[in-house]
Formats: C-alpha cells, structure tokens, sequence
C-alpha cells in the first residue's frame, strides 16, 4: 500500500526509505504560528493587538501581514533585564481556548494523511527580544549574561507546556520551535554565546518534546550553517527554512544521515519576490529537488513574501511553488 504524505515526510524525518521526496507544504498541515499568527497569546491577535505577555503586535502590509512588536514599546531594556522575574508576566495557558483553535486551523488540511506540523513562534532567543528589541536583547547578552540565561531557561519552561498542549488539542507530529537567530549574511551573536546562552533552552524544549512523542525541528532563517552541529546537538532532527546563503549540499552530504533540511527556496533572490514570473518559481522550486532531492534527508519548503494582508493575495503568489513541489518530488523518484 502506498504511503501517506504524513508516513512519507516522518519517514524521511526518521532515516527510514521514502516513497518519495517530500514538500512541507503539502505534505503537512501547518498548525500554530505556521498557519497565520496562531494562538493569540504568541503573537497577539490577527490583525495585531496585544499578546499573552503584554507585547503589542503590528502587521505591516510591507511585511506581508506577518506580525512584528510596535517598535520602541518594550518591557525592558539590557540593563533592567536583572529584574525580569518582577517584569515578565507568562500568560496563563489554561485559560485559552485550545480546542477551538486547533479545530479551526486543522480544517485546512487533513491530519489522517498530512503530518500536524505546530509552530511555535518565539523561540527563547526571539521572545526575549520582543520583551525587549533587539539591539537591546544582544546587548543584554554581552552584558547580563546570567540573566539572560535564567529568561530564556524559563521561556523554554514555557515552551515545554506550549508543546504539551499541541500534542493534547492538535495531536501533532511535529513541534517547529521559530528562533531566528541569524541574518542573511551571519549569526546575531557568536557562536559561543549561541552555545552558552541559547542552546541549553533549544535542547531542554526539543528533548521535552520527543517525551510528548513528537519530532522537533528548529526553524532559524539566515545564515546559521555554522550551528548545524549544535542544531544536531540539541536533538533536533531538522532545520526548517534553510536558505541556499548556507551550504545545503555540503550540510546533507556530510550530515544527511542524522540530520534533516527543510527549505532550499531562494526566498531573499528574484524567486522571493512578488515579481518574478510563474515561470522564474516553478524554475526555482526544480532547482531545489533537482540540487538537493538527491540526498534522502532533503525535504522541500519555500515561500515568497508578498505586500498584502490578503490571505488570498499571498497563497496566489505561492500557489505554483505548492503546485510544483507536490508534482516534482514525485516525478524524481518514479523516472529514477
């Protein structure tokens, strides 16, 4: 019998054969933060409009709609960080409404063949850079050391119940944990300070996680090709929007057989962009599977960035990059 989306892609996730080379985007349902804002307490509301920890959130049509914190109002700054227990207030999980979430945003695709893929927006690195801004977070890292760590611990604290209500209400299969800590040219911070401050709190919520019984992933866009050992060291088994600034290929060659990718798409390049031609997509996505669908840990996602807060305007723009990714990946393995 032929294998589901969801066996395929854990297949793949778990070093097992595949049927084929699978597309995140077709293959899952995106759940959480991969479906829009997701719970309102992370990101505040659609629309925008406070979060769970006080924050107010914008959605800026130049961003495509995607949220980010009003900039210059923040709880706290490097140097009050020292006084984050009296200033930091984690929202109350209990009192959401999970089961209505969930219900709604596992309508949009089916979960009997599609791996539930939850995002967890705000990873420790970056939730404490919305308490804070982040210029203000990297220098709190340089500066306050100690008390960095401790908010992030507890942030991952609260990240470990973020996944167990996932598993209870969206029955996921998977937990991407959304941390960008890099820009398209590097890291924010050494790697030193990634491996002291942040990395115990990556591995704390990816071990609770597999306890849950589901895969974590880490999501970092940029380039972070540097951390690919450390990302291995945390447990997770797989890193999800890589962009192609990092060395893809060398990363699957040298370590495909205990480490998934996740991406591949030139999102930053003309593909990204809401101007490239249909053609210039489709191009971009066989470039992916052709480029890196030979190694077998390889797994499809991509995106473009569109200047809209029309949910319609954005899945337009990236409907030939599904169309095309759900095709390609099995047009590869049945002509091989």
């Amino acid at each position: 019998m032929p294998m589901t989306p969801k066996e395929n892609i854990i297949a793949v996730l778990n070093h097992e054969t595949r049927e084929w080379i699978p597309s995140s985007l077709s293959d899952t349902v995106s759940a959480g933060f991969g479906s829009g804002p997701g719970p309102a307490f992370e990101k505040g509301p659609l629309g925008g409009g406070p979060d769970g920890f006080g924050i107010n959130w914008v959605t800026p049509a130049s961003g495509g709609g995607a949220p980010i914190p009003e900039p210059g109002h923040f709880l706290m700054n490097a140097e009050t960080i020292v006084d984050w227990k009296k200033l930091v207030k984690f929202p109350d999980l209990s009192s959401f409404d999970w089961e209505t979430q969930a219900k709604a945003e596992l309508s949009f695709g089916n979960p009997d063949i599609q791996a539930v893929d939850f995002g967890s927006g705000n990873g420790p690195f970056e939730r404490m850079a919305t308490l804070m801004g982040f210029e203000e977070a990297l220098m709190a890292m340089y500066e306050e050391p100690e008390a960095c760590f401790e908010l992030m611990d507890a942030i991952a604290d609260y990240k470990i119940q973020v996944a167990e209500y996932a598993k209870k209400y969206y029955h996921a299969d998977l937990f991407t944990n959304y941390d960008d800590i890099a820009t398209e040219r590097g890291l924010f911070m050494s790697p030193e300070s990634y491996r002291a401050l942040i990395k115990p709190a990556h591995t704390k919520i990816n071990d609770a996680v597999r306890a849950l019984g589901m895969i974590p992933i880490q999501h970092t866009c940029g380039k972070a090709d540097a951390l690919t050992e450390d990302f291995i060291d945390t447990h997770a088994a797989a890193w999800t929007s890589v962009q192609p600034t990092n060395d893809i290929s060398g990363i699957l060659e040298k370590y495909g057989d205990q480490f998934c990718i996740i991406g591949g798409y030139d999102s930053n390049g003309l593909p990204g962009q809401v101007a490239a031609s249909d053609e210039t997509v489709i191009a971009e996505v066989k470039r992916c599977f052709d480029t890196y669908g030979i190694y077998s840990s390889y797994i499809f996602f991509g995106f473009r960035i569109v200047n809209s807060v029309d949910p319609q305007v954005n899945l337009k723009a990236i409907m030939p990059i599904i169309t095309t990714s759900a095709q390609y990946g099995r047009e590869l393995i049945e002509k091989a």
